[in-house]
């Protein structure tokens, strides 16, 4: 009975070793596993990122070099990679999305499967054709005056009386109403609208317009439209009544280089800062050609009493910010012939008598401002830009309100506005800087950084065209 006893403990002894030794090798199998797959899946998602950055660098510079058809071509079928130390498969895709383009990469090993994404987006500097470019514009009082083309994407047009435009004025899609004793000395376009001039009202140049002329101004040159021109317009040129609506546009674009002009770009929103990347620190900025930012989303940056930006004569510098507010009374002084950009990611809100000046009589600085969110950007009274700086507003999804200049007998503001929608209050005399021919106005300078650990949406930025030309 005893010897029996011992066998049976021995045999459970056995056996209890034995499943040891199973749960053991069951427990290292499944370690191993789990670690063959995590090594495969850090593997797989390593080979999709660098194949969608590879594939990014490939694409920017096919458009640098002028290949765009490669591009095309590319984005019309995915893409299969090769890396001879990667056994397993790699399919890229490039996707166009407006002026931008989605590349998406994905690398597949064993049934592991990863995928990266980035944006490649296409711009380069912009020339600021118009001193205005805005889908809808209003004019709430008269005496404006703007030194200038205007380009109204949508909707009418009411410059007021006593105003003047020195340039040409295009309507996409809407009529203009020019107010009695206002003169406009460029030409006008009306692509979908009628022309109405008040008493005394003069347009120096040609008119074309998808529609008639009413009112009792004069046309000191030519008219061509669709429809008539009534008696009591007076033209000194030729008159062409009646013509075909396919005779207008074609001549507009013949003579704009466009048959439509395409809508703005949104400026890119930087996800990252490259080195010299410095946190903006009180309102004085003494080193140039940096990248200065503020990552505060109560903050953002205020100037309540005076900010200087000392740039060198080759200057090009920038701040980017989470919102800007700009008190009564603030002045913005550059020192020194350069760029300085302001890229604003949210709220933009400013006081009454700001001022814009360079701090010496020979500097030609120009001060842009760029945002792409939705929202308002509205000066109080008295906005003042000195002669020799030029202020640039880039927001093509903001509402911008500005006028009630405090001088006309000369140019108050020397700049120039992109928005989405521009009210115009009392006496605001708006010219655009005179600018050598092809000079663009860069983007907001965020470079290319692999080494990031984050870029967002946004990954890439290249050099691609201009807007305006």
């Amino acid at each position: 009975m005893r010897k029996g006893s011992v066998l049976t403990l021995s045999l459970f002894v056995v056996i209890f070793l034995a499943l040891t030794v199973l749960l053991v090798l069951a427990i290292y199998a499944q370690v191993t596993n789990n670690y063959v797959l995590q090594q495969k899946k850090l593997l797989v998602s390593n080979v999709a990122k660098s194949a969608a950055y590879a594939m990014a660098e490939t694409v920017a510079k096919w458009f640098t070099e002028g290949k765009g058809d490669l591009v095309q071509n590319l984005a019309a079928t995915p893409t299969s990679l090769s890396v001879p130390e990667f056994r397993g498969t790699i399919k890229c895709s490039v996707t166009s999305i407006s002026n931008e383009y989605k590349i998406t990469c994905t690398a597949r090993l064993d049934g592991v499967e990863d995928s990266y994404s980035l944006t490649l987006i296409l711009m380069g500097g912009l020339t600021y054709r118009y001193a205005i470019d805005t889908v809808t514009m209003e004019v709430n009082n008269n005496n404006l005056k703007i030194v200038g083309d205007v380009l109204v994407r949508d909707r009418s047009l009411d410059i007021g009386n006593n105003s003047a435009i020195t340039g040409n004025i295009y309507l996409m899609n809407g009529s203009l109403n020019v107010g009695n004793n206002s003169v406009v000395t460029g030409d006008i376009y009306l692509r979908n609208g009628n022309l109405t001039l008040g008493n005394n009202s003069v347009v120096e140049n040609d008119v074309l317009a998808v529609g008639s002329v009413t009112g009792s101004g004069t046309i000191r040159r030519n008219v061509i439209v669709t429809g008539t021109v009534e008696r009591n317009v007076t033209v000194l040129g030729d008159k062409t009544e009646n013509a075909s609506s396919a005779y207008v546009l074609d001549e507009i674009s013949r003579r704009v280089n466009a048959s439509s002009p395409m809508s703005p770009p949104l400026p890119a929103t930087p996800s990252f800062f490259p080195n010299p990347a410095v946190k903006l620190n009180g309102t004085v900025i003494s080193e140039s050609d940096k990248t200065y930012y503020t990552d505060s989303l109560q903050d953002g940056l205020k100037v309540s009493r005076n900010l200087t930006l000392k740039i060198p004569s080759t200057g090009l510098l920038s701040i980017a910010t989470t919102s800007l507010t700009l008190g009564n009374n603030a002045t913005i002084e550059v020192d020194g012939s350069g760029i300085v950009m302001i890229y604003v990611e949210g709220d933009i809100t400013a006081g009454n008598n700001i001022e814009i000046k360079p701090k010496g009589p020979q500097s030609h600085f120009r001060l842009l401002i760029y945002s792409n969110k939705s929202g308002t950007f509205n000066f109080g009274n008295s906005l003042s830009v000195a002669k020799g700086g030029g202020l640039y507003i880039y927001a093509p999804e903001k509402s911008v309100k500005i006028g009630n200049s405090p001088n006309q007998q000369k140019e108050d503001v020397f700049g120039a506005i992109v928005a989405k929608k521009i009210e115009v209050q009392n006496n605001l005399y708006l010219a655009l800087p005179d600018n050598p021919s092809g000079t663009q106005i860069p983007w907001f300078p965020i470079g290319f950084d692999p080494s990031a650990t984050s870029t967002g949406h946004y990954g890439l930025y290249v050099k691609y065209r201009s807007w305006g030309q």
